[in-house]
């Protein structure tokens, strides 16, 4: 897999640094941003590509570099500190009405939802590595909402401290998926950190309900650079 296109001036720099060899002193900088970090595009690019690297142009000398695991350990710390903000959302459900919709949903959650339920990631946890997921839908499709998602769970699995949140996003993701015993899964766990993962989890799916179902309303696809075709749009040359 190759890198993806930059979302902005942090994910620009990230890519053109891990495509060429590493200077003496990499300057790795983390952008302050004005939009929430779950909305932020180009943080959640940036944060996605640290988590699922390496990549085929990425050049070997950053396999173990420090400045990239100090640069991740930057954007994880913004990440996780904006996650314990996170309001609930009312959620949203989603319905396909045509065979485009669906495939396009299915898109949606082939690409952040793990491999396997919350027995099967729990066990198959290597040293608190991430999380297996597919990867079957293409990066530039996926908007902010989507990476998020994926990235919420990658940071979850990426420590031991946050076992207990991990089995509570785990949970959630069950309980989407309609497991009856799913509120059973989490126990052994403190439970505030089982409650902040199933509301992590409820909260950024809801966000990302909304924008698909917003999408289509507007006659637009909810991947990126698409568009749903509608009988009535006349499309104009510019």
């Amino acid at each position: 897999m190759c890198l993806p296109a930059p979302r902005g001036h942090t994910s620009a720099a990230l890519i053109a640094a891990l495509r060429a060899a590493p200077s003496p002193h990499p300057a790795l900088l983390v952008s302050g941003g004005t939009r929430p970090v779950q909305a932020d595009d180009d943080l959640q690019l940036a944060l996605w590509i640290c988590y699922n690297r390496p990549f085929t142009d990425e050049h070997p000398g950053w396999q173990r570099h420090p400045a990239l695991a100090q640069f991740r350990s930057a954007l994880e710390a913004r990440w996780e500190t904006a996650l314990r903000a996170v309001e609930p959302v009312d959620p949203v459900e989603v319905r396909p009405t045509t065979a485009q919709e669906a495939a396009e949903w299915e898109r949606h959650q082939a690409f952040w939802l793990p491999q396997g339920g919350y027995r099967t990631v729990m066990l198959d946890i290597d040293a608190y590595g991430s999380v297996l997921m597919s990867l079957s839908s293409d990066i530039s499709e996926m908007p902010v909402q989507t990476l998020a998602l994926a990235n919420a769970l990658s940071l979850f699995s990426s420590h031991p401290r946050l076992v207990g949140v991990l089995a509570g996003f785990l949970t959630a993701v069950d309980t989407m998926a309609g497991d009856p015993y799913a509120q059973l899964a989490a126990g052994g766990f403190p439970a505030e950190d089982v409650l902040f993962g199933f509301g992590t989890c409820h909260a950024l799916h809801a966000r990302l309900g909304a924008h698909v179902a917003d999408a289509w309303r507007s006659g637009r696809s909810s991947l990126r650079t698409r568009w749903l075709p509608l009988p009535d749009r006349v499309n104009v040359g510019c």
